[in-house]
């Protein structure tokens, strides 16, 4: 995944808080006590929030144009 990209929600449905699918805006990593996690910053159809890559899924790739 990377910035552009159109995603979806795949989480648990009671903690989607309306988010349905959106546009990923930006991308970090999350240091966690165990791990690092991919985390994105993504513009919702309902707001514009964070959430872990792992949580959504691909539904189209940005293309750019050489």
């Amino acid at each position: 995944m990377k910035i552009g990209d159109l995603v979806e929600y795949s989480g648990r449905q009671r903690e989607s808080n309306g988010r349905n699918r959106g546009i990923i805006v930006s991308m970090d990593t999350y240091y966690g006590h165990v791990n690092a996690e991919t985390v994105i910053e993504v513009l919702w159809n309902t707001d514009l929030s964070w959430i872990l890559q792992s949580r959504v899924r691909l539904i189209d790739e940005i293309r750019r144009s050489s």
